[in-house]
């Protein structure tokens, strides 16, 4: 019976379908975020060139490029975890509570506020905030187990995906037609189709718990890490030739 069980498990992990490639990136370097406690997600403006940062704690900061603290919304929450730009308004989602932050993009007014469905524990709800341009939607994921659901521009919910390939997902951001999915517990970037969100490729990252991605102007990545206070910085991800 041992034997069957060995025999089975091997022809199991043989059987496996890991259909994407995988590839190791490392950061050329950081900077300390002192004046943000526990900065939990980031998106960069390309507008004027700064980056929006939210904090575990429940703030929304602006920074100019050098990520030096330019002002911060008036309007707090309790547990800010995600952010996006949308047109001219930026949307914050406030884990604990299960409500997503409106805020204008001009002044950092709060425009309004939405409640959003979904249960279980309070540190378990959505990490993550973006839009997705191809379905026009937003996309709130569950950190853990990993799920993807899409709303409406109501935050009304319209769709559901359970996402197994990750042990969690701590962020989440659209880029160049793709949707790139971040786990601080694998730390790794999944480049997903979106319009499946099934994987096509992964990218290993030595950063201690990322917690929040973007991409600037000239398509070099920023990635926030909420226990050591830093922004971590990455050149081009590498073209994967399958």
């Amino acid at each position: 019976m041992r034997t069957t069980l060995i025999a089975l498990s091997i022809l199991f992990i043989i059987s496996i379908d890991y259909s994407w490639a995988s590839v190791k990136i490392k950061h050329s370097g950081f900077k300390l975020l002192g004046k943000i406690p526990e900065p939990s997600d980031i998106v960069f403006d390309s507008i004027n060139n700064h980056y929006f940062i939210v904090s575990d704690h429940g703030y929304l900061f602006e920074c100019d490029s050098s990520f030096d603290v330019i002002r911060r919304a008036t309007e707090t929450g309790l547990d800010f975890e995600g952010i996006d730009i949308v047109d001219s308004f930026i949307y914050v989602s406030d884990e604990t509570p299960r409500e997503i932050y409106k805020y204008r993009r001009s002044d950092l007014s709060l425009v309004q506020k939405y409640h959003v469905s979904w249960g279980g524990a309070i540190n378990r709800a959505f990490e993550s905030i973006s839009f997705n341009y191809t379905k026009k939607c937003f996309v709130l994921i569950a950190q853990q187990p990993a799920v993807i659901v899409e709303y409406d521009t109501n935050f009304k919910e319209i769709g559901k995906y359970k996402f197994p390939d990750a042990r969690n997902i701590s962020g989440a951001r659209w880029h160049n037609s793709k949707l790139y999915l971040l786990s601080s517990m694998d730390a790794a970037i999944f480049e997903c189709d979106p319009l499946t969100y099934n994987v096509k490729a992964v990218f290993s990252i030595n950063v201690l718990n990322p917690e929040g991605l973007t991409f600037d102007e000239n398509d070099r990545i920023k990635i926030v890490s909420d226990d050591t206070r830093r922004v971590y910085y990455f050149n081009h991800l590498p073209t994967i030739v399958q």
